[in-house]
């Protein structure tokens, strides 16, 4: 299939409406639980507003698998559509929510329906081809850095409008004041229908076997169009075979990405998790104790490194660098970046020795933070976002390592699938465990989290070398179905 500037923008406008989805709630999601459920005390709003979240999670590795098998079997565009119809439907119920339950439903069915984010992942891989994967699949992660940027702020301007702007028309809409969190749900649900209008209209077919049954049945009769057609034997051996999944997670290099994805993902997003409680406690619990206003001006700051690093330093750094190089350099940043935190915090920590500050009170002298704003501690915060945008690169070149590990174009959805399956695993148990740890190197005053979670870094660089795939591979074409290794080429 010709490579087509327009289908990728299509695809990823249909592709960025799932994060921001899932991280529009984020501003008011405790809040909406405690207007659900007035009686609960606010020490446990926490554990219900975190099962809204996971169920998210929960659902979508229960039916992701299922998406992307079946794009294999009826084509890519229907099954997108059909998610991104099911999102708006269910991102819409769960603005409307009147009670606990209605509200983990609606999370849990829009987390099942957003498997379709698979099939995508898919379409991207058959879109693609070696002259151009250099830009697009880092186009891939900048939709999510801009999603982890919008949605939040979308959720945070539209939640309960009728308290936020009492002079405007919707502080007397009696809907709105009853579903204080319907608009920034029902702007995502709109925002579905959208995109689903461009996949139905603009999107082609990119499964090679549905597009070339569709070209067959649709192709007209004519005088010298014979009644019983002849199927070479060349062609019927040349159909693609089927994979289920137990002969997809059997084969080697799939099994060696797959756990590569799992250790990247678990140490990514807990470290994600993680870098917004270390930057808000105070010292004597582990933390710098910045405000609220410079943990965000951080996080805004390693946003445009992101997509800045992605946009421009990926893609020459691929055409100067073997893949496999970059791949294992990338993931070895992670390493550092667990190193940084406990240093900068024995920093904040003891820089009473110059002032006046107390190391009882975690305040310091201001020498490194001073009221809760970043002073000379810059120094290591630059370095510290810097290593943590250079690990998040690992993952578009998991993403080529997967598609060239597939067996065949056919299982591009499934196994994509499977890949995500292997995320939302990695992605619901890393920050949890990441808090459970945190808490207790706070109370024992021992840097545990950063060696626990350094050490599963570790482990990740160490993996990111048993990857053995062809990268450079295009869409899987030329890797055989067993399995067998190959090595990483530039």
């Amino acid at each position: 299939m010709t490579f087509s500037k327009w289908q990728l923008a299509v695809l990823l406008s249909a592709r960025v409406v799932e994060p921001i989805g899932y991280t529009i709630l984020f501003p008011y999601v405790n809040k909406m639980v405690e207007n659900l459920m007035p009686d609960v005390p606010k020490s446990s709003v926490g554990k219900y507003s975190g099962a809204i979240e996971s169920t998210f999670a929960l659902s979508s590795v229960l039916f992701m698998y299922q998406w992307g098998k079946l794009s294999d079997r009826i084509g890519r565009k229907p099954v997108i559509l059909g998610g991104l119809c099911g999102v708006a439907v269910t991102h819409t119920l769960f603005g409307m929510s009147q009670s606990f339950w209605w509200a983990m439903v609606a999370r849990f069915l829009s987390g099942a329906l957003c498997g379709n984010a698979s099939v995508m992942r898919a379409v991207l891989g058959e879109i693609t081809t070696k002259d151009n994967e250099g830009w697009v699949y880092p186009l891939w992660t900048v939709c999510w850095d801009l999603a982890c940027v919008v949605g939040p702020a979308i959720g945070a301007l539209l939640q309960n409008p009728a308290t936020q702007y009492p002079d405007s028309w919707m502080a007397k809409s009696s809907f709105l004041r009853k579903n204080a969190y319907f608009l920034p749900s029902a702007l995502i649900g709109s925002m579905s229908l959208l995109a689903a209008v461009l996949v139905l209209f603009c999107l082609e077919e990119t499964n090679s076997v549905c597009r070339n049954g569709a070209a067959v049945k649709d192709a007209k009769p004519t005088e010298e169009t014979p009644l019983l057609t002849e199927e070479p034997i060349d062609a019927i051996e040349a159909l693609p075979p089927a994979h289920s999944f137990f002969e997809l997670v059997s084969m080697k290099a799939i099994q060696q990405v797959l756990i590569s994805i799992f250790l990247l993902t678990l140490t990514a997003m807990s470290f994600d998790a993680g870098f917004v409680l270390f930057a808000y406690s105070s010292a004597t619990l582990g933390g710098i104790a910045l405000s609220p206003a410079s943990i965000a001006s951080c996080l805004s700051v390693k946003g445009g490194m992101s997509i800045a690093f992605n946009l421009l330093l990926f893609p020459q750094a691929l055409k100067r660098v073997k893949k496999k190089t970059l791949y294992r350099s990338f993931a070895a940043c992670w390493i550092a970046v667990f190193m940084l935190p406990p240093v900068m915090n024995v920093l904040v920590l003891h820089s009473e020795d110059g002032g006046g500050g107390s190391a009882a009170s975690g305040i310091g002298d201001g020498t490194w933070v001073a009221d809760g704003s970043l002073r000379y501690l810059w120094f290591m915060m630059v370095p510290l976002l810097v290593l943590y945008v250079f690990g998040d690169l690992c993952f578009p070149l998991n993403m080529l390592a997967l598609n060239a590990a597939a067996p065949s174009a056919s299982s591009l959805g499934a196994i994509n699938g499977i890949s995500l399956i292997t995320s939302a695993l990695a992605r619901s148990m890393g920050p949890a465990l990441f808090g459970l740890l945190y808490g207790v190197s706070a109370e024992r005053h021992f840097p545990l989290v950063w060696l626990v979670f350094g050490g599963i870094a570790c482990l990740s660089t160490v993996q990111s070398f048993r990857v053995n795939s062809d990268i450079n591979t295009d869409n899987g074409k030329g890797v055989e179905a067993n399995g067998d290794e190959e090595t990483l080429e530039s």
